[in-house]
């Protein structure tokens, strides 16, 4: 739908649950809500967001070969366990050194 004045009462229930399902999706940066220790796969933009990383960044990083991912049909995959894991692996480093740039 197009950002625009709407009518929520000249709307037809599919219309408003799709309005507010997009809003959730919005909310919760197309993060879908995946069980307790089961991997998912993120695209660049969730995957930068995830280590608060801004994309120039994660793709120099992949350009360097230094964050975990993988590339299919051209399409770059980041494993949010393994992302997870990589940022956690400086975290006990001293607070000067962080994760490479």
């Amino acid at each position: 739908m197009d950002k625009q004045k709407i009518l929520f009462t000249a709307l037809s229930t599919e219309e408003l649950s799709e309005i507010m399902e997009n809003s959730v999706k919005n909310a919760i940066g197309d993060y879908e809500i995946s069980k307790p220790g089961e991997d998912q796969l993120l695209n660049a933009r969730q995957a930068a967001k995830l280590i608060n990383y801004q994309r120039p960044t994660l793709y120099g990083l992949v350009r360097q070969d230094k964050i975990p991912y993988s590339k299919t049909a051209g399409k770059l995959l980041f494993s949010r366990n393994k992302l997870l894991q990589w940022v956690g692996q400086y975290k006990d480093e001293p607070k000067h050194e962080s994760p490479p740039q």
